[in-house]
């Protein structure tokens, strides 16, 4: 996912008249919609996961092969689903699985909670934000420790990382 899709000419002009034909949502908890009504056809919930991305001006769009359409994402276009732990210490690495199938090894530099307090990570080399759903976030939040200041951290991979609140549309690239 390192190339960046551009949106076609004609479906920029509609953006731009606001005449799209159809309005593609991800809300943030992961659901899809459709012109307001939820995606039930778990092969096209699967299909858009998969096929997520951004265009180098920061528009998230469905892409696939020659096709690219603009989509309206509440949070942010990826979640994390699963983290697995090996090792221990300074030979510690966490794994953690995308709503789009895939799984990298977590930048634990990249973590940071929004004003939901939600815990976020930064993906695919930095590309595209990513909120861990509930479950995968305790397993990091395990590992929380409270400053004398009233910051927080974790120890993880044998180091400790300061815990900041970020900005998700901060591009890291």
């Amino acid at each position: 996912m390192t190339d960046y899709p551009e949106i076609p000419e004609e479906i920029k002009e509609m953006m731009l008249e606001g005449t799209l034909p159809d309005e593609i949502f991800l809300d943030k908890e992961g659901r899809w919609f459709h012109n307001g009504q939820p995606f039930l056809n778990e092969k096209i919930i699967d299909f858009f996961n998969k096929s997520i991305n951004v265009t180098a001006d920061g528009q998230y769009v469905i892409h696939y092969s020659n096709f690219t359409y603009p989509i309206r994402v509440e949070d942010t276009p990826l979640f994390v689903t699963g983290v697995r732990f090996e090792g221990f210490g300074s030979f510690e690495r966490i794994f953690i699985n995308l709503s789009d199938g895939e799984c990298e090894e977590l930048n634990i530099n990249t973590l940071y909670y929004g004003d939901n307090n939600a815990l976020y990570c930064r993906v695919k080399n930095g590309k595209m934000p990513a909120r861990f759903m509930r479950s995968p976030s305790f397993y990091i939040l395990e590992r929380l420790e409270e400053e004398q200041d009233g910051s927080y951290s974790l120890r993880l991979c044998g180091q400790k990382v300061e815990l900041k609140k970020g900005d998700k549309y901060e591009k890291t690239f």
